[in-house]
């Protein structure tokens, strides 16, 4: 009876723990899901949660306010969160909450922040689709300072009628531009920029660096008695027309210089590509051939003139290509026969092998009209040393003397060139008099073979594009850059280099 009397006390004990225990759990249960839940702001870097913020508007108008410095350097009137900061809405029962202040400093000390603003990408049209970027602030500053490079290339008379459709149309002779336009593709995008990336805020600065391609200070020279701007640019490897454009209160080479007046002979390395189509039509002189007759019966040595030459006149219709102010094609469109030339005769002795060149004549290597589009003179910073004649993809190509086909190459010369290509397939001919050897070089046929015996006038090869030239020949463009690379050398065939045109 007892034993009983015990069992039935523990178990009230334990009835009532159990009632207990639920009714806690109901009391906590009932409180924790009494209420609305909070809104919350959570801040995460590049991912992961690093606090959260009570009102997004309210942490960004902090971060505003705390960035005075950086309004001030740009001029803007707001600063936005860095890259790779996200604010999320979360609601939350756990009202557990950072301060602004807080979660500030834990992104100043992993980000910059950021300004409203441009990404500008320039994309060649090459095939290696070269990118550069820019950030600007406004797509105004990028545009005035195309703007301003384009002048550096284009007189600046005849680009105003261009823009205001005031070009006078050509009648007789004259010279208009059909059209300007850049070489690369240029994209604008608005977007939120770092402040640790340079950003353009001033016209002038991203001129210069559109230019020359750096925002280092160029450098000066200062002119002494003698100097000329010619003298000038050629010691400083520029043409004169690089160092016009560096130097634009210049507007022809002819212009006087003072002694102890500061002039920029920095490299000009722009780099957007400025492409402006100029339609001219005016008469040209096309000069005499010599025609020389040999008489074996006479001696080396005998020469008689039995007409004299006279030159004639064309009027030569072109369409002209410059890219950052050089001539990089001529196309001539039409060409009407004023005057016919008559060429002069000679007859000399010709007691000789025809092997060996008469250096007193040289026959033009191309066809007529046609362009130079450089000449034997320094041309983007390194020495050109020969010129470079432009007709037509295919036009015939000719030996400038007699002489002996002394090597041809599919862009590999060991000895007379670095062997990398950069000529193409060419010609190199040996003329056994005098040390004179021509060189005709990024041809598209080669129609001679080493060792081969060629005279004065003969048809060698055909101009093409091969090896190292500009613009680069692409699939949308597969004649880019054809021309004659024509070079005379004295002495070997790697000697010393003359001008071509002496010859003549």
């Amino acid at each position: 009876m007892v034993i009983l009397q015990g069992n039935k006390w523990n178990f009230l004990i334990i009835v009532i723990v159990i009632f207990l225990s639920l009714t806690i759990f109901l009391l906590t249960f009932s409180s924790s899901v009494k209420g609305e839940p909070a809104v919350v702001y959570t801040v995460y870097l590049d991912g992961k949660s690093i606090g959260a913020v009570e009102s997004k508007d309210s942490f960004e108008e902090f971060i505003n306010d705390k960035e005075e410095e950086i309004k001030a350097k740009y001029d803007v009137d707001t600063v936005y969160t860095p890259k790779g900061v996200e604010i999320k809405k979360n609601l939350t029962y756990n009202n557990d909450v950072n301060s602004n202040e807080d979660i500030y400093n834990k992104i100043i000390n992993n980000k910059t922040f950021t300004v409203k603003g441009y990404q500008i990408t320039i994309t060649s049209l090459d095939d290696d689709h070269e990118k550069k970027i820019i950030y600007v602030l406004s797509k105004d500053i990028f545009d005035t300072a195309v703007e301003n490079t384009i002048k550096a290339f284009v007189d600046l008379e005849q680009y105003e009628d261009y823009l205001a459709g005031t070009q006078e149309e050509i009648t007789d002779s004259g010279s208009m531009i059909e059209n300007i336009d850049l070489y690369e593709e240029v994209t604008y995008k608005e977007t939120l920029i770092s402040t640790d990336e340079k950003i353009f805020t001033d016209v002038l600065e991203l001129s210069k660096y559109l230019l020359y391609g750096t925002l280092d200070e160029q450098e000066t020279y200062v002119v002494k008695a003698d100097d000329t701007i010619e003298s000038i640019a050629t010691a400083h490897r520029l043409n004169v027309q690089e160092f016009l454009i560096a130097n634009p209160e210049f507007t022809s080479e002819n212009n006087l210089l003072y002694e102890s007046q500061e002039v920029v002979v920095g490299l000009i390395e722009p780099l957007i590509s400025v492409v402006v189509d100029v339609h001219s039509v005016g008469e040209e002189e096309r000069s005499y051939d010599t025609e020389i007759q040999y008489d074996s019966s006479q001696y080396v040595g005998y020469q008689e003139v039995i007409r004299e030459g006279e030159n004639g006149l064309y009027k030569v219709t072109r369409k002209s290509q410059y890219v950052n102010g050089q001539l990089i094609s001529g196309t001539v469109a039409n060409s009407t026969e004023i005057k016919p030339p008559v060429n002069r005769v000679i007859v000399r002795g010709d007691k000789y092998a025809p092997s060996v060149a008469d250096l007193s004549y040289w026959a033009w290597p191309t066809d007529r009209p046609y362009t130079i589009t450089s000449s034997y003179s320094y041309r983007w910073g390194s020495f050109h040393d020969a010129i470079d004649i432009y007709v037509g993809y295919g036009s015939p190509i000719y030996a400038a003397n007699n002489g002996v086909v002394y090597k041809i190459g599919t862009g590999c010369s060991p000895g007379y060139l670095a062997c990398n290509g950069r000529q193409g397939n060419y010609v190199l001919i040996n003329h056994n008099a005098g040390g004179y050897y021509t060189i005709y070089m990024h041809l598209k046929d080669v129609l001679v073979t080493e060792g081969q015996t060629v005279a004065r006038g003969q048809k060698i090869a055909t101009m093409g594009n091969s090896g190292e030239v500009y613009p680069v020949p692409t699939s949308s463009n597969p004649y880019g850059g054809t021309h004659l690379h024509f070079g005379v050398r004295i002495g070997s065939p790697y000697g010393s280099t003359i001008n071509p045109l002496n010859l003549f």
